[in-house]
């Protein structure tokens, strides 16, 4: 995975890979800003997502996630900021596991 210094830097790139939409999470389903349109929890999945660490001064760390919604299809991007991944909503976690177990297939096949 590709390391970003700024958050910036990792939406620019998931720009260029096709990721125009922008996301705010609201409790366990997606608002797509750019439509008001609501996205259940059912509907999305993480396919990319970047952590930038924090400066000390700050205890909170940045995320990037890249977004797809195939029965919208639309492709976007949901920024969030978590004291470290336990605090973050239980839907982004499951998301996270369920990316992390196709990684994990896709290494051992």
């Amino acid at each position: 995975m590709k390391r970003y210094l700024s958050a910036a830097a990792a939406v620019s790139d998931l720009h260029m890979q096709g990721f125009t939409n922008d996301f705010q999470l609201l409790g366990n389903d997606l608002l797509l800003v750019q439509e008001g349109l609501l996205v259940r929890a059912g509907e999305f999945t993480i396919v990319k997502y970047h952590k930038i660490e924090s400066q000390p001064s700050n205890m909170h760390d940045q995320f990037v996630f890249g977004i797809v919604a195939l029965y919208h299809d639309v492709k976007g991007i949901l920024l969030n900021r978590f004291k470290n991944k336990k605090s973050m909503s239980p839907i982004l976690i499951k998301k996270l596991n369920e990316l992390s177990k196709i990684y994990q297939y896709e290494q051992e096949n």
